[in-house]
């Protein structure tokens, strides 16, 4: 399969189907580029070549007709057509490799930028692991600082666990201590009385047989319980 032919401004670079200008300098053009670069100058754009002869700019038909193929090169000497068919080779030889040339330095300016490009990533890739190292270490101190606060309320938990039941043994004999002191006051000792008097440091009774305890008369009490049939434990039966 035959290349196809561009156009050779740089700025057009259209595949050229059916009608092309060719130039003598081996150069080839769209007509639209051909109509606008050489009304204002007979200059090749391509290499700035002179064009000043008439058949040095030609439209050219890239597909002829077969009656143009028998006709175009009927009448001349065999070593005519022999220097024609080179001249057209070394024009299509030139264009491929104009071409290949194009497709290289297409090629090294991908390259640079894919250099340009793998290095900044490469900066991108450095500074992210700097930072996602310095981030796994904050993880890494955050972690042992909440492992360290968790051991921390940890260790709060059990001391207050130990002061709860200490509280609660200290509430334990605080209330049975309460209790005991309620109660103290209504058991009286051996040989005490309501009131915490002691019977055993009773007065002795007195001569006056007449006269009872305290000031109380005796011989009224004694006949009150005579009285009453109440025997008086201090008197002989």
């Amino acid at each position: 399969m035959d290349a196809e032919l561009r156009c050779n401004r740089l700025t057009c670079r259209k595949t050229l189907i059916d009608k092309a200008v060719v130039t003598t300098c081996s150069h080839i053009f769209c007509v639209d580029c051909a109509n606008e670069l050489f009304n204002a100058s007979r200059l090749c754009p391509a290499c700035e070549t002179s064009l000043t002869e008439p058949d040095d700019v030609v439209v050219c038909s890239l597909h002829p007709t077969n009656d143009y193929k028998t006709s175009v090169l009927s009448g001349l000497s065999p070593s005519l057509i022999m220097e024609i068919c080179s001249r057209a080779l070394s024009f299509w030889q030139y264009q491929v490799h104009q071409e290949n040339s194009f497709q290289q330095a297409v090629i090294r300016n991908l390259n640079d930028k894919q250099a340009q490009l793998q290095k900044q990533l490469d900066n991108v890739i450095r500074e992210a692991n700097g930072e996602i190292s310095l981030l796994s270490n904050k993880v890494a101190e955050l972690e042992r600082d909440m492992e360290l606060e968790r051991r921390k309320v940890h260790e709060l938990q059990d001391s207050s666990r130990e002061r709860e039941k200490e509280y609660q043994k200290l509430k334990a004999q605080y209330d049975k201590a309460k209790r005991k002191s309620l109660l103290a006051p209504n058991t009286a000792p051996a040989g005490q009385g309501v009131g915490g008097v002691n019977m055993f440091d009773r007065p002795p009774p007195q001569d006056d047989h007449n006269k009872g305890r305290a000031g109380v008369d005796i011989g009224a009490v004694i006949g009150g319980m005579d009285a009453n049939g109440v025997q008086d434990p201090y008197l002989p039966n």
